[in-house]
C-alpha cells in the first residue's frame, strides 16, 4: 500500500521556512492574510461585508486581504455616513500597517492561564515572550514566531505557534505552519475549529481571491472561497501522531447571506492504517460503523478509517427601520447513522447569535447575544436515540480517545462537550487609539455531571471532570501608540459545582504590551 508521508514533513515544524526566511531580504514585508488575533478588526471588515462593500465571505480565518484590499479601492469613502467611514478607515490602517516591515516583540502577564481563549484573545497562558518577522514577495510569504513560556500546560516552553511558509500560484496559496483557524460566524466561540487550542503544524491549500461563479445566462455571481488542510496532531494523546483533515467551503449566493460547509476528519497515527485507500474511504464518509461504513464485526476489529464532523453555518444581514443586525446559525454535527441512509451526521449540535451595531458614549459599537448547545446524549442509548442521560460523546470517539483536542484542549469550542453557553458581548468599533470588548457569559459545564476518565489528563473533558455553572464578566481594553500597542483585561467568575455546596470565585488579571519595531 502507498503511505502517505505527512507526517515526516509535518514533523520539521518548519524548520526549513525558518531558516528561508531568515536568509530572505527584509525590505519588502507583510502577511497576506489576516489572522484571528484581532477581534476589534474582524468586526469592521464584518460591518463593510454587511453594507455590502466588502464582496468576499469573511467568516473563515485566515482571511485573505487580497479581496479586501481590492473592494476598498473601488468605493469613495466620502459618499458613506461616518459609522462606515470610520470602519473604511480603519480597516485601511490595518491593511497599511500589514503591508510595512513587521518585527513584533510581546509580552504576556497574568496570575493566571486563559481558561477560555476566543477571538481575539491576547494569550493562553500566563507569562510568555515572543518574537515574529515576517515577510512577503510576490510568490513568497513567511513569518517566523518564536515564543517562550513561563509555566506551559503541556511542557513546551519553547514554541514556533505563528510560523509559517506560504508559496502563492495563480489563485492558490500553498503553506506549511502552526497557524490558528477561525471557521465560523460565532464571536465568541466556534463548533468546529476555535483559537481554543494551540495550532498544529499543518499543510494547508487555500484560494487567494473569492472570484465568483457565474451563473450562465444571469447576471448571478457568487463569490466563493475554499481550504483545506492536513496537519499533525503531535502531542500527548491515545493514538500519537494521529492526523487531522478539513475542509471548509465559503460562499455568498446573494450578498446578504454568507454559507459555510465545513468537514473534519481525524485517521492514521501510530498502529492506524494511514493509506490511500483509508482516506478516499475517509472522504466518502465510509465510517460510521453499522450503517454507510463498516459493519460492527469490522469496527470492532478496528477498521473504522477515521473519526468524523460536519456542518454548516449561516450568516444572514438586513436592517429593519435603517437599524442594521445580522443572524447566524451552525449546525455541526458528529459521525454516526441516527438516522439511517446514507446520513453521515449524528449528533447535531448548534449554534445561535444575533449581532448589530448601536451608537453610545460617542462611538459605535458591535453588540452580538449568541448561544451554543454541545450536549449530545449519544452513549448507551440505541443509536443515540436519546435515551441515556449520559453524553461524552460529542468531539468524543471510541478509537481516537482523545478526541478532537490538542494539547489538552479542545480544537472547537472552547466550552468543551456537553456544555450550554449563552454570551452578551460588546465590541467598539470606531477607529480611535482606544478599543474596548466586554463580556457577560452564562455556561453550564459538563452539563451531565460525568466524565470518561477524569484520571486522564488526555481523555475527556478538559475543562472540568464533573458539572459546574459558571458566571463570568471578562473585559478588556487596547491602547495603541505610535509603534506600541498595550493591553490591559481581566475575568472575574463564580462557579457552583453539583457534587458541592461552596462557590468558587475567581479573579484573573492580564497584561500586554507589544512594539513593532
Amino acid at each position: 500500500m502507498l503511505k502517505i508521508n505527512l507526517k515526516s514533513f509535518l514533523k520539521t515544524k518548519l524548520h526549513t521556512a525558518a531558516f528561508i526566511s531568515l536568509l530572505a531580504s527584509q525590505s519588502v514585508a507583510a502577511e497576506p492574510w489576516v489572522d484571528s488575533s484581532n477581534i476589534f478588526l474582524r468586526v469592521n471588515i464584518q460591518y463593510l461585508a454587511d453594507m455590502g462593500i466588502i464582496k468576499t465571505p469573511v467568516t473563515s480565518f485566515p482571511l485573505m486581504w487580497h479581496d479586501i484590499a481590492s473592494d476598498l479601492k473601488t468605493i469613495y469613502q466620502v459618499q458613506y455616513d461616518q459609522q462606515t467611514q470610520q470602519a473604511i478607515s480603519y480597516v485601511k490602517h490595518q491593511l497599511q500597517l500589514a503591508k510595512r516591515s513587521q518585527k513584533n516583540i510581546k509580552l504576556s502577564l497574568a496570575n493566571e492561564n486563559k481558561r477560555f481563549t476566543s477571538f481575539g484573545d491576547d494569550y493562553r497562558e500566563k507569562n510568555s515572550l515572543q518574537q515574529s518577522t515576517t515577510f512577503l514577495s510576490d510568490k513568497f510569504a513567511f513569518k517566523i514566531a518564536t515564543s517562550y513560556h513561563n509555566s506551559p500546560i503541556d511542557g513546551d516552553k519553547i514554541r514556533l505557534d505563528g510560523s509559517y511558509g506560504a508559496f502563492l500560484l495563480g489563485n492558490w496559496v500553498f503553506s506549511a505552519g502552526m497557524q490558528d483557524k477561525w471557521w465560523g460566524p460565532g464571536w465568541d466561540t466556534s463548533l468546529s475549529l476555535s483559537n481554543n487550542a494551540r495550532p498544529m503544524p499543518a499543510l494547508t491549500l487555500s484560494r487567494k481571491s473569492a472570484l465568483p461563479l457565474e451563473i450562465p445566462f444571469t447576471e448571478i455571481k457568487i463569490p466563493w472561497t475554499v481550504t483545506t488542510f492536513m496537519a499533525k496532531m503531535d502531542d500527548e494523546r491515545f493514538v500519537k501522531n494521529t492526523l487531522l483533515w478539513g475542509f471548509r467551503l465559503n460562499f455568498k449566493p446573494i450578498e446578504s447571506l454568507e454559507i459555510g460547509i465545513s468537514r473534519l476528519a481525524q485517521w492514521a497515527g501510530d498502529d492506524r492504517p494511514s493509506d490511500l485507500d483509508t482516506f478516499w474511504n475517509v472522504l466518502k464518509g465510509l465510517d460510521n460503523c453499522g450503517g454507510n461504513g463498516p459493519s460492527q464485526e469490522e469496527c470492532a476489529a478496528g477498521q473504522e478509517p477515521g473519526n468524523q464532523l460536519a456542518g454548516y453555518d449561516l450568516r444572514w444581514s438586513s436592517s429593519l427601520f435603517t437599524q442594521p443586525f445580522a443572524l447566524y446559525f451552525t449546525s455541526f454535527a458528529e459521525d454516526g447513522d441516527r438516522k439511517g441512509g446514507l446520513s453521515i451526521l449524528g449528533e447535531e449540535r448548534y449554534q445561535v447569535g444575533f449581532d448589530t451595531s448601536v451608537y453610545a458614549f460617542d462611538s459605535y459599537w458591535k453588540l452580538y447575544l449568541e448561544g451554543t448547545d454541545t450536549y449530545a446524549q449519544c452513549k448507551d442509548g440505541n443509536n443515540g436515540d436519546g435515551t441515556s442521560k449520559i453524553g461524552d460523546c460529542y468531539y468524543e470517539h471510541h478509537i481516537y480517545k482523545t478526541g478532537m483536542r490538542y494539547q489538552q484542549r479542545s480544537i472547537g469550542s472552547i466550552y468543551e462537550n456537553d456544555a450550554t453557553s449563552v454570551v452578551l458581548g460588546v465590541v467598539s468599533q470606531s477607529n480611535s487609539n482606544t478599543q474596548y470588548e466586554f463580556k457577560l457569559r452564562w455556561l453550564q459545564l459538563n452539563k451531565d455531571n460525568h466524565d470518561k476518565d477524569p484520571d486522564n489528563n488526555f481523555v475527556g473533558n478538559t475543562l472540568t471532570p464533573i458539572a459546574e455553572d459558571m458566571l463570568m464578566i471578562s473585559t478588556k481594553v487596547q491602547h495603541s501608540y505610535r509603534n506600541w500597542r498595550y493591553t490591559l483585561g481581566g475575568d472575574i467568575s463564580q462557579s457552583t459545582f453539583d457534587n458541592s455546596n461552596e462557590k468558587d470565585n475567581n479573579i484573573n488579571v492580564f497584561f500586554t504590551i507589544e512594539y513593532n519595531l
